[in-house]
């Protein structure tokens, strides 16, 4: 049995946040969007609408290729011939 203190990092996971790490893509997307929205825009009075906007678009995304994975991986690859 492995002490919760004492993980390898990059080859195990944190105990405590191995199950929810993808709950991080919302505040990752905003932190990117607002940074990137405001070195981008030359006026800030539509800032925060299209940071949200651009955050939607970044988390919608990458749901969209999640689920076209998930539907590759279970639905084309069982179906190529093996040799």
């Amino acid at each position: 049995m492995m002490c919760a203190l004492a993980y390898i990092p990059f080859l195990q996971p944190m105990p405590t946040v191995a199950h929810w790490w993808w709950l991080c893509l919302i505040p990752v997307c905003a932190a990117i969007s607002v940074t990137w929205k405001a070195v981008r825009l030359e006026t800030l009075e539509h800032f925060w609408r299209e940071s949200i906007t651009m955050t939607v678009h970044s988390v919608l995304a990458m749901a969209a290729l999640a689920a076209a994975l998930m539907v590759f991986l279970r639905l084309v690859i069982p179906l190529l011939p093996m040799s």
